[in-house]
Formats: C-alpha cells, sequence, structure tokens
C-alpha cells in the first residue's frame, strides 16, 4: 500500500438531474457503434458486421443498401440513447446502469409492438433481440454516466 494515498472522491456531474445532450448523443452513437460492429451483442453470433441489422433485428428480405441500414441503426441507437439518458441524468453509476438494462427492455417491448404491427416480416429470433436491447441500455447508461461534463477537476470532454 502506498502511503498517503486517498482515494479521491467521486467528481459531482456539472449539473445534476439535467440531461447533457452532447454526452448523451455521445454514449447512443457509441453503443450504436458497438452494436454496429457487435450486431446481437454477442460476437459469437452468425450475424456480423455485414448483416442488415437495425436495433438488434435482421433486415432480411429487404432491399436497403448496407449504408442505408446503419445510418438507420445508429439513428435508432440515438434516439434509444437520449430516451434512456433522459431516465438515466439524476442517478449515480450503480442505480444508472441497472436503470439502463431496464429501460433496454422496456425500449424491447416498444420496438417489438412497431414491429409486429407494421412489419411483421421481420420478426424472429426474439430472445437475441431482447438480449441485445438490455445491453445496449446498460451500455448507454454507463457511458453517459462517464462522458458528463464534471465540476472541477478533469472530464472526457476536455480531452
Amino acid at each position: 500500500m502506498i502511503r498517503g494515498f486517498d482515494i479521491p472522491p467521486p467528481l459531482e456531474s456539472e449539473s445534476p438531474g439535467r440531461l447533457q445532450w452532447g454526452a448523451a448523443v455521445a454514449a447512443g452513437l457509441l453503443a450504436g457503434l458497438i452494436f454496429l460492429a457487435i450486431p446481437r451483442g454477442s460476437p459469437w453470433s452468425s450475424v456480423t458486421f455485414f448483416s442488415p441489422v437495425v436495433a438488434g433485428r435482421t433486415l432480411s428480405g429487404q432491399s436497403l443498401p448496407l449504408l442505408v441500414v446503419w445510418a438507420l441503426h445508429l439513428g435508432v441507437s440515438i434516439l434509444y440513447g437520449l430516451i434512456v439518458c433522459r431516465v438515466v441524468a439524476g442517478l449515480k453509476q450503480a442505480r444508472a446502469i441497472l436503470t439502463g438494462g431496464l429501460l433496454g427492455l422496456v425500449l424491447y417491448v416498444i420496438n417489438f409492438g412497431i414491429v409486429s404491427t407494421w412489419w411483421p416480416s421481420i420478426r424472429g429470433n426474439e430472445i437475441s433481440v431482447v438480449f441485445t436491447h438490455i445491453v445496449f441500455g446498460l451500455v448507454v447508461a454507463g457511458a453517459y454516466r462517464g462522458l458528463l461534463r464534471r465540476k472541477g477537476g478533469f472530464s472526457p470532454s476536455q480531452v
């Protein structure tokens, strides 16, 4: 043990309880990019980077160019990220991450309702889609808490 070393206390958010838009968009985009590279949240999935996947759902049978699918996926990720970040804005790290996972599940239910109503042909393998949404919520909430601007001290946005 190092003598005289004290663990620094965690720095408070610059504006506790208020959504920081830059951090929220960045968290949604970061999670979206992760799930663009690992579409089903598992590197052992048969779905790859070049598969047409939006929010964990494979768009098989759709004739959309891959770049359009990627843009759609990232747009949905940012939207989902803003929703998750708005809810977890006032929570501490651990509670925010757990709440993010729960919100991922809620977003899945909404997603399932929309897909079932308007695009029933892309439903299928819902277990992996549920898993993807829950992990997405966990990642977004954790990334958001890490990207927040802090009072008096180093912040990732200062780099």
